[in-house]
């Protein structure tokens, strides 16, 4: 793409030196502009070199010289008395610049107009915009990830303390624990992948639970170290959620076997609520894109939860204990809370369907204002040509 496609794709009407400022048009033959930043210099007695401190970015002014004639459609002073009529209006207007794009801006001082009778009349303008913002006063905000976190570790304290209440192994056979050890090792397959060497140092703690329930959990919580990106680890995390459902499993016949299998359960259900809960924590770190992407993420977790405070011991059918379904209770507050609050702070996903072919460029324009967010919507939606987007099909798009 050359510079004149772009300014063609910034500019109003698809051509490359035509601008608008609310609704009136004209072109624009050449522009300048100021940016910067704000600096407040300290000098101090006996010092040589000054302190200068950073307070923000400057307001972009933008100085553009106009004209509006014939070729904008009719006699060119229906064109200046509609641009008269933009400049006089009360408050902050859009203005479209063919080097800049879209922005909301306020006419910093008064416009100069020159007139002349050549070329069928036109009349040139002196316009200076500075930015304008929102009038926007601070609000005060709950801390929701740090409060998803802190239900999160006591979740943990409350899963492992119910897996050493239950998981048992005195007086049970060789051929029992070989069970139980082959259990634990199809139990963290998935987690083996990401994190090697997990299961051996958690079958050596078989015979002190309480040691053995740090283990699991502190390996699952390795999966989270070695994983940057938060939502990646949400989404390792969830090949846990069912980990040992599919394992074999023995018939609760005889005193020894219900043992065997009450103690197998605790084992998959530990390896569960811990994944649960550590996806649940990932979450909060997680930043996301769009509002739905922040929803969907805790219906998956919404749905996970739901599942661990529900199961029950295969051999005698009791619930889960109150303390882990209390916390767990808790945990899905918080994480819902959070991922709520924050995700309403985002832009939705929308659809939009262009009548014809065209560039990506040109359709991030027509949306946005702004043809350099062309690359977000070939990502969302896995564009191939970006210069022939089709007509007549959907794309998602963000509503901001």
């Amino acid at each position: 793409m050359n510079w004149r496609d772009a300014l063609a794709a910034r500019s109003d009407g698809g051509q490359p030196l035509t601008g608008r400022f609310r609704k009136a048009r004209f072109i624009v033959p050449g522009s300048d502009a100021t940016f910067g930043r704000r600096a407040e210099l300290h000098e101090y007695p006996q010092r040589d070199l000054p302190w200068v401190e950073d307070l923000g970015r400057k307001a972009r002014q933008f100085t553009v010289e106009v004209f509006v004639d014939g070729r904008l459609g009719g006699d060119y002073l229906a064109a200046r008395d509609a641009l008269i009529a933009a400049i006089e209006a009360p408050g902050p207007g859009t203005l479209v610049h063919p080097w800049y794009g879209t922005l909301t801006v306020t006419l910093s001082e008064p416009a100069s107009v020159r007139e002349s009778t050549r070329e069928g009349g036109r009349a040139t303008f002196r316009l200076t915009f500075i930015e304008s913002g929102e009038l926007r006063f601070p609000t005060a905000g709950r801390d929701t990830p740090s409060t998803v976190n802190k239900e999160a570790d006591t979740a943990q304290d409350a899963a492992t303390s119910d897996f050493a209440d239950n998981f048992n192994v005195t007086g049970l056979p060789d051929s029992g624990l070989t069970d139980l050890q082959n259990d634990l090792t199809a139990t963290l397959a998935n987690l083996e992948n990401q994190v090697s060497g997990v299961t051996s140092s958690i079958a050596a703690e078989i015979r002190a639970p309480a040691n053995m329930a740090a283990a699991i959990v502190g390996s699952v919580q390795r999966l989270g170290t070695t994983i940057t990106e938060p939502l990646r680890a949400v989404q390792l995390y969830a090949r846990l959620f069912d980990a040992g459902d599919d394992n074999p499993t023995r018939p609760a016949t005889t005193p020894k076997l219900r043992q065997q299998v009450q103690s197998s359960a605790a084992m998959h259900r530990l390896v569960q609520q811990a994944a649960v809960i550590e996806a649940c924590r990932a979450s909060s770190q997680a930043d996301y894109s769009t509002r739905d992407d922040a929803l969907d993420t805790a219906a998956q977790l919404q749905e996970a939860l739901n599942k661990q405070m529900e199961a029950t011991d295969p051999v005698t059918g009791q619930p889960v204990g109150d303390a882990v379904y209390q916390a767990l209770a808790t945990l899905r507050a918080a994480m819902s809370t959070d991922l709520r609050e924050r995700g309403a702070r985002l832009p939705e996903l929308v659809t939009h369907t262009p009548r014809t072919t065209l560039p990506a460029l040109v359709i991030a324009h027509q949306l946005y204002g702004d043809a350099r967010r062309e690359e977000e919507i070939i990502t969302h939606n896995r564009i191939r040509h970006p210069g022939f987007v089709p007509g007549g099909e959907e794309l998602e798009v963000l509503n901001d």
